[in-house]
């Protein structure tokens, strides 16, 4: 016997606001049908992990046909920029609130409703979640009573369970997620990311896939949402392992080259004598941060930690350090085998020159120069005639040189 199952009323919302997202919205519509809805009246809003919507039939009560399309597509967009995949030990209510900073904007440049409560600050267009993050954990240390100190409280009272890849879960097995003042939509880490790494990679591959498909698709029906490009490329950028890149591009600017004196020790076992790379010495590195204050503590230190790295295992006859806004402020200069500390100084604009002027004035022409900045600055008319990388903590290009992209740190 045929047995006919019922729509709840939510139910049937959901799926005629999916079907009206398809034919206005279809790149939203789209990748929505590759979430399984699920109702769980445990979750105050809505929560996604790339696999499955989970919705709350009460909060979908509250919205009308229009503004419950924009949650959809505000839902989809987290595993469609891999939110899901991309927490790794950021705390989960912060990282919640950066993604949806992140996403809304888009989605209200695409001329979708969403709530009138819902996260936006212009101070975050085109930022990527990490850099808002990043951005909104430096000031929330910078002034510990200003970002609710009860907020974090609550976090902390979650327990180390929380912070995990999988997140807790309620009494009755379906997922807790962290609640956010203006957030309707939560997200979820994806399911046994952090019993199983391959799951977190094939998740990522078939969002991967699905979004440019989807893309496709929209382009196809000259309907593509305003800001899109950028913002897949900032989600891309952003899981660049800027330590490696840093490592890679500044050995590239060594001189190296290959001699039969000392073989490939790598190759000798095998019976293959092949000739091995020898680096010649390294004389001066130049290293300019940018004390305007468009790097926050965080990326200081990390990036302290690596150009100590790199400079134990080269070891230059001297490191010059700048500290410079629109000029060049203080220079400490350490020499081989002195621990390197980084203390930045002013606060101004931001120009470029000055700290390539003061070099030449002092008749110092570096096998390397690295910039700490965002590239919210001035650049001079010509490049040097030296190797120059930018680890950039912003989302601008750089006229010359090779830039190493920071905000994900």
């Amino acid at each position: 016997m045929l047995q006919i199952t019922h729509e709840t009323p939510a139910a049937e919302r959901i799926r005629k606001a999916r079907t009206a997202l398809l034919l206005d919205h279809p790149f939203f519509g789209s990748l929505l049908f590759r979430l399984k809805s699920e109702e769980c009246r445990s979750i105050p809003t809505m929560a996604t992990n790339g696999v499955v919507l989970r919705y709350n039939p009460a909060f979908v009560d509250t919205l009308n046909a229009a503004t419950l399309a924009g949650v959809l597509a505000h839902e989809v967009m987290h595993p469609a920029l891999q939110h899901h995949t991309r927490r790794a030990k950021r705390d989960p209510r912060r990282w919640n609130e950066a993604c949806d900073y992140a996403i809304n904007p888009l989605l209200l440049d695409a001329g979708l409703s969403l709530p009138d409560d819902v996260l936006v600050d212009p101070r975050f267009r085109g930022m990527s979640a990490e850099q808002i993050y990043n951005l909104r954990e430096a000031e929330a240390q910078s002034d510990p009573g200003g970002e609710s100190e009860s907020a974090q409280g609550e976090d902390d009272d979650q327990g180390s369970e929380s912070n995990d890849s999988t997140g807790s879960r309620n009494d009755d097995g379906s997922p807790s997620v962290p609640e956010s003042q203006g957030g309707i939509g939560q997200v979820i880490d994806a399911p046994e990311a952090g019993e199983d790494e391959s799951g977190n990679e094939e998740q990522a591959r078939e969002w991967e896939i699905a979004v440019n498909q989807a893309a496709t698709l929209a382009q196809q029906a000259g309907k593509v949402p305003a800001g899109l490009q950028r913002t897949l490329e900032g989600a891309a950028e952003a899981q660049v392992d800027w330590r490696e890149l840093l490592h890679r591009l500044w050995s590239d600017t060594i001189p190296a080259d290959s001699s039969w004196m000392r073989p490939n020790r790598r190759h000798i076992w095998s019976g293959l004598y092949l000739p091995g790379v020898v680096r010649e010495g390294v004389g001066e590195i130049a290293i300019a941060v940018d004390c305007s204050g468009s790097v926050n503590a965080r990326q200081l230190r990390l990036f302290e930690a690596e150009i100590r790295s790199i400079l134990e295992g080269q070891r230059p006859e001297r490191v010059h350090v700048l500290y410079f806004d629109a000029e060049v402020h203080k220079v400490d200069t350490y020499t081989a085998g002195e621990m390197l500390h980084l203390d930045p100084v002013g606060g101004g604009g931001t120009e470029f020159g000055p700290c390539f002027a003061w070099l030449n004035e002092h008749g110092i022409h570096p096998q390397t120069m690295v910039f700490l900045t965002d590239l919210y600055g001035t650049f001079p008319d010509s490049a040097p005639d030296y190797p120059v990388l930018w680890a950039s903590t912003g989302g601008r290009h750089a006229p010359f040189g090779s830039v190493i992209p920071m905000h994900a740190a």
